[in-house]
């Protein structure tokens, strides 16, 4: 510490902080493998990318064709660090010969139009697209590489009353 700077612990410690959930965590319920965390709002699907040649610029400028899609990762990444800065260590490793099994669950929000005898969300957006906008939300964040990832388990449904939109996502370091 430099000279001239002192600490008053006491005024820390007097200071009320709002609790996290690490916070209710005792030791032996922390799994330094594991990390969960929930992002609320509308699953939005990664959509195709399209690449094209400006000769002008002399580079290639790559489109996505759903132009929620970086807000949505935006907001996976920032409850990703969220969570990962509220932990006693940081999950991301560099280590590149680990692997990391990612499980999703996207909540819906039901259409009015939908019947109700319909249980299954067998509508648009394609899980597959949703899993790699995860994906990409999280890389470098939590992961190195998402081709470090070797084992997904993914599913989309629609939210109950109890259930808000979003998404629910657990990943388990692997070595």
């Amino acid at each position: 510490m430099p000279s001239g700077m002192h600490v008053n612990d006491q005024a820390a410690d007097a200071e009320e902080h709002e609790a996290g959930p690490v916070d209710f965590m005792t030791f032996e319920e922390f799994d330094p493998d594991v990390i969960e965390f929930f992002v609320a709002g509308e699953p939005v699907p990664q959509g195709s990318t399209k690449a094209f040649y400006i000769k002008k610029l002399e580079r290639v400028v790559t489109t996505h064709t759903n132009a929620n899609t970086e807000a949505w990762r935006n907001r996976i990444a920032t409850e990703a660090q969220h969570v990962n800065q509220m932990r006693p260590q940081s999950y991301f490793s560099e280590d590149r010969r680990l692997g990391y099994e990612v499980s999703m669950e996207f909540v819906f929000t039901k259409p009015k139009s939908t019947p109700k005898r319909w249980k299954q969300n067998t509508k648009r957006p394609d899980l597959d697209k949703l899993v790699r906008a995860v994906l990409d939300g999280i890389t470098n964040i939590l992961i190195p590489d998402d081709s470090q990832v070797v084992r997904i388990t993914a599913g989309k449904c629609y939210g109950d009353c109890d259930r808000s939109p979003g998404l629910h996502i657990s990943i388990r370091r692997l070595e």
